[in-house]
């Protein structure tokens, strides 16, 4: 029973937010740096700001907090960002890789966090979260939603249909991807949606695990220090865009491999051989076509790799996963990559990554291999979730990827 509600969104300006919003994948001090230079109005300065030079105590942490409440006041005061008159609904839709995708930006219950409501798939890092809730506590700005998924229910899609063909509150194009908005503010039409949720049976956790373990944990924090808490407060919800099943695009992450130990390729080759039938192939067959096969480029040469069926395990569906595969017949005892979230021998590219730019990084010698996986599939990412198991690091990598400043929800 996904408990969810609607809040006084903060949103762009509509004839600047193509210059509003950013994606953060992949966004560096140096980008940031360059977008501030380009655009006063970036949320880029609600997230690296600049310090200005008139900043003379504190630390460089206390000041750039600092920088960002001012900032944030003064976009509103500009109206850069508008924060809406009364709670709603948001039906979000982004156009892009030719094709189109919708869902329901809302606020989620940190309990459907805390009780499995909202099941996970996905072990968290204490370090990663830490510098969510820091920024949490100290700007009040939600920014970042989180995806979660739901099998498609008819009535939900009813709605999004007949909403979708009117005209939009909000819409602009970035960069290559086009993005629209629709307000849902009648009190009847979000009650019914907030039922329709209510009789959910489960919800499942896409992306975005660190930040909504970290919107509880500083909801948590505030709950015991609130001697009135009512349970109505926003820093009890975290944003959250809700996509059906059918709505998501899953992709893989390939791993890419610093370097062999004291294996030459020739007797790292033979070592996987008594695991996996290996074949030769062409550089642009590497991404392989079906589950329990994996590319791989070593020194030069392109190859598919086949699981031999005595070493699939049909018997538990975290261990018949082709990332737990890899790791448990390859990268643990082949290569000796204990754990894949600390060892620096492994990186991780998502499966939109070039298969050229990745070949560029082996033959430059920067690094020894890549292995491209199959896409893990919405089913299992479930089944996995709902016997409250969790995928190996890096199984999934969803999109559509949010714009930060499109929508933001305010928990001061």
């Amino acid at each position: 029973m996904p408990n969810i509600k609607p809040f006084r969104a903060l949103l762009p300006h509509p004839k600047l937010a193509s210059k509003i919003v950013v994606h953060l994948e992949n966004l560096t001090i140096e980008n940031a740096k360059i977008i501030r230079n380009q655009s006063e109005n970036s949320f880029v300065h609600l997230l690296i700001p600049k310090i200005e030079h008139y900043y003379l105590q504190g630390s460089k942490q206390e000041l750039a907090f600092k920088k960002i409440a001012e900032n944030l006041e003064d976009f509103i005061q500009q109206k850069v960002l508008i924060q809406d008159h009364q709670p709603s609904l948001y039906i979000y839709q982004i156009k892009h890789f030719n094709i189109t995708q919708t869902g329901i930006w809302t606020a989620t219950s940190i309990d459907d966090y805390l009780n499995n409501t909202v099941k996970k798939h996905e072990l968290t890092r204490i370090e990663r979260e830490r510098g969510l809730i820091e920024y949490l506590q100290q700007t009040g700005i939600d920014a970042n939603p989180v995806l979660i998924t739901y099998l498609a229910k008819e009535e939900i899609n009813q709605i999004i249909e007949i909403k979708t063909n009117l005209k939009p509150d909000l819409s602009f194009t970035y960069e290559d991807e086009e993005h629209q908005l629709w307000k849902i503010e009648n009190i009847e039409e979000v009650n019914k949606i907030v039922q329709l949720f209510k009789e959910m049976d489960s919800t499942y956790l896409a992306d975005g695990h660190h930040r909504a373990a970290a919107a509880c944990t500083y909801g948590i924090e505030r709950r015991k220090l609130n001697l009135k808490h009512k349970g109505t407060e926003e820093y009890n919800f975290f944003s959250s865009v809700y996509m059906s099943t059918d709505q998501l695009r899953i992709f893989e992450f390939h791993r890419v491999i610093k370097d062999l130990g004291r294996l030459s390729p020739q007797n790292f080759l033979k070592l996987v051989s008594s695991k996996f039938a290996i074949q030769e192939i062409k550089n642009e067959d590497l991404k392989p076509k079906y589950e329990h096969q994996f590319g791989l480029y070593l020194a030069g040469k392109s190859y598919l790799l086949t699981t031999k069926l005595e070493f699939i395990n049909l018997e538990s569906i975290v261990e018949n996963l082709d990332v737990s595969i890899l790791e448990n017949l390859i990268l643990k005892p082949i290569l000796n990559i204990l754990d894949a979230r600390t060892d620096d021998r492994i990186s991780f590219a998502g499966g939109l990554t070039p298969v050229k730019d990745l070949l560029k990084t082996i033959n430059n010698h920067e690094q020894s291999a890549v292995f491209f996986l199959y896409p893990t599939s919405i089913v299992d990412l479930m089944k996995v979730a709902d016997l409250g198991e969790t995928m190996p690091p890096k199984s999934t990598w969803f999109e559509p990827k949010f714009l930060v400043g499109l929508v933001t929800h305010l928990i001061d």
